[in-house]
């Protein structure tokens, strides 16, 4: 995840690229070598929803359509506005009329009541809302009609939420989502779940935690919403989370059956992991029998994972995330963030095609998903993949050995956006030489213009190797191979299709304090060994100085020292070692001189 160290770094080029939309540089690589990513998922609202829950369409009391005179059609009618009647005769005349139905009179009771709530929406309505609520709880104790209790039960909520009872109005809220029967509307409820406690019910669902203790689903909405992810340090993180801790010890009787069990689990593997204690998370995950239902599920299969990743059992993480990314259960964001903990088990353990694979997932399907990072809502965010990219740029780039692209080729040729790997190999085989190998390969994914570049390129070099000729004619190939390239400055050797003038930063190796020292060596020399072999004026240079040096005093030489100082100062700035090439400037005007 981005920490607000990173942020500064991502977002410093906004002001330039505001026409892009919000802080569009994302300069993530490796997330999965942090422990943010390995953070239990964020539940929200419809994480608590329980499926199939059957709802009823009815009218509110007094929406029913007017029809008629009778007391309870005139009671409607000023309920709704309708017509030029008295709402204090008809409610009377309502309460007087002895032939109403037992359906009729409760409707009547809940208008009476809904009526003190409208008078108590004010700040100086608190004498409205007590009698509202005298009145509601009156009568969700004797109300039978199943419409106008569900109905009574969310003005109660509402009560409890202007009042700032946050506990229970929430309660309510949550029951009446997964409540069969209930006549409020899913969208309803969620978005009052969703103003009734925002993102992790903040410090009023803290101080009131032990009293969600009284069923099973109050206790694990609670304690999830308060153990949601966050992107900053919480200095009462420690305190919270034993408090949370001991309430699981001392309710365990509340979560004995089976489902109660499972849960247990889960809340207890997600306490665990929010404190910061992988190795208790990992014990309680193997703890799980092996056939247990519990292991389908795509939170266990997560933070199952996440401690065996954090407590460095890399190979160990492969099964649960598999098991996460394959589950029919799992939303596309699980299986997004799956799959990127798929690249780092791959990443640590070497297995550098299955980590090509699932990086080439990921690039296809952010495309096709159109999936963007909103950072107003960031310090909201759960599991945070590296949509940058630049994961499957490195490794095409630089970490899979051409050998390994080439067989991934050949073995996958329907793969969805296999092209790029297919482009990727070609710039590295053009980059150790093998002109005509990625000239027939870039004509075979349609990019002629590079075909026709690079099978150019092949036949100049082919001159400088003949042996049959001068030396006079050999030194002359090499100027003209040397030209050809310093003229095609990232058109030969750089790699178009991956990078939109970011490469720069996402060279981190250097300044990455998340990789051990082995990690960090590989991947310098990696990256300095992408610098050199990319930048087309350097590689021209290196040939055209021996040109000058084997040629001197003649005309060709002269040229070859002329324009390489013209590819010294046209070199790339990602190209770094700017006092080797200044080094080199001065010598080449020594030897102009001469």
């Amino acid at each position: 995840m981005k920490t607000p160290r990173r942020l500064a770094r991502i977002c410093f080029l906004l002001p330039a690229l505001a026409f892009l939309g919000a802080c569009p540089f994302d300069s993530s690589l490796r997330e999965y070598l942090s422990a943010y990513f390995w953070q239990p998922f964020a539940k929200r609202e419809p994480s608590f929803e329980k499926p199939h829950v059957h709802r009823i369409y009815r009218p509110f009391a007094g929406m029913t359509p007017v029809d008629g005179h009778s007391s309870i059609a005139n009671l409607r009618a000023a309920y709704q506005g309708v017509g030029d009647i008295d709402a204090d005769k008809a409610m009377a005349a309502a309460r007087a009329d002895r032939s109403l139905s037992r359906r009729n009179k409760e409707e009547v009771d809940l208008i009476d009541a809904k009526w003190d709530i409208y008078d108590g929406e004010s700040d100086e309505g608190q004498q409205h809302r007590e009698s509202a609520k005298r009145k509601l709880q009156a009568f969700l104790k004797t109300a039978r009609t199943p419409e106008y209790r569900s109905e009574a039960r969310g003005w109660l909520a509402r009560i409890y939420y202007l009042e700032g009872n946050q506990t229970a109005a929430g309660k309510i809220y949550l029951d009446e989502l997964n409540r069969n029967g209930s006549n409020l509307s899913r969208e309803t409820l969620l978005n009052s779940l969703r103003m009734n406690y925002g993102y992790d019910g903040g410090t009023e669902l803290l101080d009131h935690l032990a009293e969600y203790f009284d069923t099973p689903e109050h206790a694990a909405f609670a304690i999830q919403l308060a153990t949601n992810p966050h992107w900053h340090e919480d200095v009462n993180a420690g305190k919270t989370y034993s408090r949370i801790k001991e309430l699981l010890e001392k309710h365990k009787d509340l979560l004995e059956s089976d489902a109660g069990s499972n849960a247990l689990a889960l809340l207890t593997m997600r306490t665990a992991l929010r404190m910061g204690d992988p190795p208790a998370a990992r014990i309680l995950s193997e703890a799980v029998p092996p056939d247990a239902p519990i292991r389908s599920d795509p939170d266990f299969n997560w933070m199952s994972a996440s401690a065996l990743f954090l407590t460095r059992e890399f190979a160990a993480a492969e099964q649960p995330l598999l098991s996460l990314f394959h589950s029919p259960r799992a939303s596309l964001d699980q299986k997004f963030a799956a799959a990127y903990g798929l690249c780092g088990v791959y990443w640590k353990t070497g297995n550098v095609t299955e980590q090509l694979r699932f990086a080439l997932w990921l690039h296809t399907e952010d495309r096709t998903a159109q999936r963007y990072t909103d950072t107003a809502n960031l310090a909201d965010l759960s599991v945070y993949w590296a949509s940058s990219g630049w994961d499957l740029g490195m490794l095409l780039e630089a970490e899979a050995p051409i050998d390994i692209l080439a067989r991934f080729v050949q073995e996958n040729p329907d793969l969805p956006d296999i092209r790029l790997v297919k482009y990727s190999l070609a710039v590295r085989l053009t980059r150790e030489n093998r002109y005509q190998e990625a000239a027939d390969i870039y004509e075979s994914i349609h990019a002629p213009r590079r075909a026709s570049r690079i099978r150019k390129l092949a036949a100049l070099y082919q001159e400088t190797v003949r042996t049959d000729l001068t030396d006079p004619q050999r030194q002359q190939a090499k100027y003209n191979f040397a030209e050809f390239i310093s003229a095609n400055p990232d058109r030969i050797y750089f790699n178009d299709a991956l990078w939109r003038g970011y490469q720069t930063y996402a060279f981190q190796a250097s300044t990455d304090v998340r990789l051990t020292k082995a990690e960090r060596e590989t991947l310098l020399a990696s990256e300095r060994k992408v610098k050199d072999e990319q930048e087309e004026r350097w590689r021209a240079y290196l040939i055209l100085r021996d040109v000058a040096k084997d040629a001197p005093k003649t005309k060709l030489g002269r040229q070859a020292a002329d324009l390489a100082i013209h590819c010294l100062l046209g070199i790339s700035e990602r190209f770094e070692r700017q006092p080797e090439i200044r080094r080199h400037e001065r010598e080449l005007a020594v030897l102009l001189r001469r």
